[in-house]
């Protein structure tokens, strides 16, 4: 199952047990309703921010709302750093250089440097294959947990 479909299928379950309907999570999180129901449909993922929000809301694991954990982990999860800042601690982590992300990916040079000089926010997709270069979880890679 890919990335969306796995994000569909599991908000939707979190939506079912929790006695919900998209309306109301929508309210609850502040966006509006054909967003949420884009998301349950499969149509599309959520920027990092609020897939973040999701799992606040949800107390879970983005991990887990994407589909690469099975359980829902207790944790107590800590505020994102802006993604520049959490770039460079991330390099310094795992003493890769700028070129082994680009290179071992099929994130663009470009892309990859905007996000470095704090020129927008890498994609869901994007962070899941950054995740999957360092081999960690999504939460350690936007720095929403310690490791």
């Amino acid at each position: 199952m890919s990335i969306l479909s796995n994000f569909a299928g599991t908000l939707n379950d979190l939506i079912i047990e929790n006695n919900l309907n998209a309306r109301t999570l929508a309210l609850a999180l502040g966006m509006e309703n054909s967003t949420i129901t884009r998301y349950l449909n499969g149509d599309r993922l959520p920027s990092i921010d609020y897939l973040v929000k999701i799992a606040n809301y949800f107390n879970c694991s983005t991990d887990y709302l994407l589909g690469l954990e099975d359980e829902i982990r207790n944790t107590d999860f800590i505020p994102c750093p802006p993604f520049a800042e959490r770039l460079a601690y991330l390099l310094n982590y795992y003493k890769r250089s700028s070129y082994s992300i680009y290179h071992n990916t099929d994130i663009s040079q470009a892309r990859y440097y905007g996000w470095k000089n704090g020129v927008g926010v890498p994609s869901v997709d994007n962070i899941v294959k950054l995740a999957k270069l360092f081999d960690c979880s999504v939460d350690f890679v936007i720095g929403r947990s310690k490791g």
